[in-house]
């Protein structure tokens, strides 16, 4: 999901510009950085612009220039941090990963779906999906119900800066997620609520939610405790929609078993790589911290938890790129916490490490770039 307050940071050619301000963005052309009356100009110029922050300009070997002069301070990243979510993302499942969901069937006839964290679960994706269950003979139309396994994600993941908000992008993460966790609705000065997307019904949950918001089209998030819920209303309307009925419409939680059958294994249609550009181009929070979450469960086992992720982030940025520690703090994977800092040297670096990947970066106007904001910062 785009920040409502985004702003662009530059990435040109060989020359990387890195501003960490207030506020200000600054785009350097021709400048003799050797010539120390140049340098004194631009110092000047950025001393009146830049009371807590930093600018860098570097080329792929040397830093040619900083302010303030000889500064390297720890701060506030934004979005930005998602470049080095999405280098760890690469290095540590591959450019070629695709998210499976595995579907099974139980022998009391319940329909299992254990989910591996996959940020993609969109409607369309279910309604393939619910299809394709349908043309299988050994799936009953009469299913006893639904139950989902989650165990490959912890289930107190709490981001650092997620507040509790209907805001979009404060949505859940988890190992089963649909539609980012967020419903689209639409209001009309009657009352009446429907959905604001043709492909996704209007669930029950859905329809309550959109009861406390004014007239309108809405995207929200789910409430914290209702993503499981909201979930198993939309996948069995999606289900009930292909012809299955079921006995019960509640939704158990439960690890899959030796007794239940493996029928389907759906596999993502868009690799890493492709995940990640779209991460980039919308900067999705949601999408950044499902992807951190990944790279934790694969580097340290099940469960994944936030702290495993920021673990193996931190160290895919000093082991893999070098970056001393006491360069950056990591505290989750998206950029929205106030508590993650990188210094100006550490984004040169990561900027540099992700040229292999530029092709992944948002292009406007023959420009890579990638920005971050949060109130009061701009990268």
């Amino acid at each position: 999901m785009l920040h409502p307050n985004e702003k662009p940071l530059l990435v040109q050619g060989k020359i990387h510009y890195l501003a960490f301000a207030v506020g200000f963005l600054f785009s350097f052309s021709s400048v003799s950085w050797a010539a120390n009356p140049a340098q004194t100009q631009l110092d000047l110029k950025l001393k009146s612009l830049v009371s807590r922050g930093g600018v860098l300009v570097a080329n792929d070997q040397h830093v040619l220039y900083r302010y303030p002069p000889k500064s390297n301070p720890l701060l506030v990243p934004a979005s930005v941090l998602k470049l080095a979510t999405a280098l760890a993302a690469l290095h540590y499942l591959g450019p070629e990963f695709r998210y499976r969901t595995e579907f099974y069937l139980a022998e009391n006839r319940s329909l299992g779906i254990k989910g591996r964290g996959d940020p993609f679960l969109v409607s369309e994706v279910w309604q393939r999906i619910a299809q394709k269950l349908s043309r299988f003979s050994e799936v009953p139309k009469q299913l006893s119900g639904v139950f989902f396994d989650t165990s490959l994600f912890s289930a107190e993941i709490n981001i650092p800066g997620i507040e509790f908000s209907r805001n979009p992008y404060d949505a859940r993460n988890g190992a089963l997620v649909v539609n980012f966790n967020t419903v689209f609705l639409k209001k009309d000065e009657t009352g009446n609520i429907t959905s604001a997307e043709e492909q996704t019904p209007l669930t029950t949950l859905a329809h309550r939610l959109g009861k406390k918001l004014s007239p309108g089209i809405h995207r929200i998030s789910i409430p914290h405790k209702s993503g499981i819920s909201y979930a198993g209303e939309l996948v069995q309307a999606f289900l009930a929609h292909s012809g299955f009925s079921f006995d019960s419409g509640k939704v158990t939680i439960r690890p899959v078993i030796s007794g239940d059958h493996l029928i389907y294994s759906h596999r993502n249609s868009s690799t890493l790589a492709e995940l990640i550009a779209g991460m980039l181009r919308y900067s999705n929070n949601f999408t950044a911290n499902q992807l951190l979450l990944s790279v934790g469960l694969k580097r340290y086992g099940a469960p994944a938890t936030l702290e495993k992720g920021t673990h193996a982030l931190e160290e895919y940025l000093h082991n893999q790129l070098g970056i001393p520690e006491k360069q950056f703090r990591v505290v989750e994977g998206s950029g929205i916490s106030r508590k993650n800092r990188f210094t100006p040297e550490t984004v040169w670096k990561i900027l540099k490490a992700f040229s292999v990947h530029k092709n992944l970066l948002n292009r406007e106007n023959g420009i890579l770039f990638k920005t971050g904001t949060l109130h009061g910062i701009s990268t």
